[in-house]
């Protein structure tokens, strides 16, 4: 991959994950970016990623991603702005230069709180065999915001008491009421125009005082988007790849029947799910950015 000058950009794009959850696995593509090419990769990007089976034996995973929607873009915009706000007077006390170098905001991604969050590995060279080693991260947690009695909380998109949700507290910002709130059929002078009908004066205010959507409530949970199934079994019915996807704030959930087993990685035991992140413009990837908060009102 080249830069902007032209120069060759290496970066590493391929990602072993360790899975061995008994539910969703949550893997995070910023994150696992991070740690095997040394450098940050921000959570605030839609990145383009690919699941694949690989290996023997029969498995199926089962991949979904955030949904792109504008309730999960405002909602984590409004986040990230009310964390920045947050720590406005902090700002005035630490100079620019002070501030942490590999300061990001980012949200707690798993759907439930029992979600496994994936890791990613290396490949290590024993001297006999190869064998997996887990990627090291000295720091990667959600941003948390300072309440004024010194208790803090972070952010996700889930309801928990220690975490601010995303989704919930947009929800807070978007109710709306019936337009009109009233609806009538009096009108002035109505009896001398024989041509006015009360069903239709009602009509005309009635429909469409209400919006196309649940104005009231939108699910904290209902985040998930099934992006598709792959797998490998023994009768040689496959389907091994998912093809290039895109995934807000760089999540891939998964859900796996049976494993990844490669004979040359640690005699088969590890339980490995493949991704590979597109070659891009974005410190080599493919990612664009997911919300801009200077552009929102």
């Amino acid at each position: 991959m080249a830069n902007k000058n032209g120069n060759y950009y290496p970066v590493q794009t391929d990602l072993l994950m360790v899975d061995n959850a008994p539910g969703l696995g949550v893997t995070r593509i910023d994150r696992e970016l991070s740690g095997l090419n040394r450098r940050l990769y921000r959570q605030n990007r839609v990145y383009r990623v690919k699941v694949d089976a690989i290996g023997r034996g029969d498995q199926s995973i089962d991949v979904y991603r955030l949904r792109d929607t504008f309730m999960l873009q405002r909602g984590y915009g409004e986040a990230m702005k009310a964390w920045t706000e947050s720590y406005e007077a902090a700002e005035e006390v630490v100079k620019d230069s002070a501030k942490a170098r590999w300061r990001d905001f980012r949200i707690d991604v798993r759907p439930h709180i029992a979600d496994l969050l994936l890791n990613s590995v290396n490949l290590r060279a024993t001297g006999t065999a190869v064998s997996t080693q887990t990627v090291q991260i000295d720091e990667y947690a959600a941003s948390l915001a300072y309440q004024p009695d010194g208790s803090s909380r972070d952010f996700g998109i889930r309801s928990d008491s220690n975490t601010f949700d995303i989704i919930t507290e947009y929800n807070k910002m978007g109710k709306v009421q019936s337009e009109p709130s009233v609806v009538t059929t009096e009108a002035a002078y109505e009896e001398l125009n024989s041509d006015l009908n009360d069903n239709q004066v009602f009509d005309l205010q009635a429909a469409g005082n209400q919006p196309p959507y649940d104005a009231d409530d939108m699910h904290a949970l209902d985040v998930l988007e099934y992006v598709g199934t792959v797998f490998r079994n023994g009768d040689g019915n496959s389907k091994t790849t998912t093809g290039y996807f895109d995934a807000p704030l760089g999540v891939v959930i998964t859900k796996t029947q049976g494993f990844a087993k490669i004979d040359s990685i640690d005699s088969g035991e590890t339980n490995l799910i493949k991704m590979k992140v597109q070659r891009g413009d974005y410190k080599g990837v493919a990612a664009h950015e997911f919300v801009d908060v200077t552009k929102m009102g």
